[in-house]
């Protein structure tokens, strides 16, 4: 009987591990407004709109909270990378989702709006809100009807 009950666990397992979530999505983007939070004025003020490539991959591994974002940016002739573990995910509606990605030095909120084709990235938060912000306005790389539902993958 217990060679039994090893057998089925051990099916189990080996079940769970072949079906795990695991999605990664890109986003190419060829231009970006960067802005910076005015203090005196209480709101977000425009600084620059940057006519430059950016990546932003998003990989979930597991579930929509645990995996990690990477944003690759091209500034002047040099390129800046953001990157963070997802801590947590909340989809605001069907498609729309907004991450919470933290790192070693830093802290940040990522949104994707599909129907407006942008991706909202704000970092740099103090105790009351983000500092600064970039709207990416992107477009899914090769991947058709790129959406927030999960795929599951199977190894056959």
């Amino acid at each position: 009987m217990k060679i039994k009950l090893i057998i089925v666990l051990l099916f189990i397992c080996i079940w769970d591990i072949h079906s795990q979530v695991d999605i990664q999505k890109r986003f190419q983007s060829d231009n970006r407004k960067y802005y910076i939070w005015n203090k005196e004025f209480e709101k977000y003020e425009l600084r620059e709109t940057e006519y430059e490539n950016s990546v932003i991959d998003i990989r979930e591994i597991g579930s929509k909270t645990n995996g990690y974002i990477v944003i690759s940016m091209v500034d002047n002739g040099q390129v800046r990378m953001h990157h963070g573990s997802i801590i947590d995910f909340t989809q605001t509606s069907e498609e729309e989702g907004t991450w919470l990605i933290r790192s070693k030095f830093m802290r940040a909120k990522l949104i994707y709006n599909p129907k407006e084709n942008t991706i909202t990235y704000l970092y740099e938060v103090n105790d009351k809100r983000y500092n600064k912000l970039m709207i990416f306005n992107v477009k899914p790389d090769e991947i058709p009807n790129a959406s927030l539902k999960s795929v599951v993958t199977t190894d056959d």
